[in-house]
């Protein structure tokens, strides 16, 4: 992942949005929106060094994998969510966007549920001695 190059073509793409905006918002909505897309999609090739490093520090600590799995799909939920929701306000959609923050919160914490279960066991465990 070249940050340099992404951040330039994100800036190119910002130049070229706010030069056609005020004859064709559309159209700027549509370069802004791909660009994130395209952005986005650099970023993720990226991720699977990210992905192994993390493993072999888990593998190395003893921590179960699955609790890596859900700060994961967290992690993951709360991007999407970040993207969609600010390209939303981006294109003047500031109600559909606000809805896209309050869905990928509310889908985190039902997700974060099996964990917060675990950590009640835990707390009561040590109570109880």
């Amino acid at each position: 992942m070249n940050i340099a190059a992404i951040s330039a073509f994100c800036l190119v793409a910002a130049v070229i949005a706010k030069v056609i905006q005020p004859t064709n918002r559309d159209l700027a909505a549509l370069v802004s929106i791909s660009a994130v897309i395209a952005a986005a999609f650099a970023a993720v090739d990226g991720i699977s060094g990210v992905f192994s490093g993390v493993g072999s520090i888990i593998g190395g600590a003893g921590i179960d994998p699955e609790y890596v799995k859900i700060a994961f799909r967290a992690l993951g939920i709360c991007y999407i969510c970040e993207l969609s929701s600010s390209s939303c306000r981006d294109c003047g959609e500031t109600a559909l966007g606000s809805v896209l923050d309050i869905s990928g919160r509310v889908t985190v914490a039902l997700m974060c549920l099996p964990l917060l279960k675990e950590f009640i066991e835990v707390v009561k465990t040590v109570l109880e001695r």
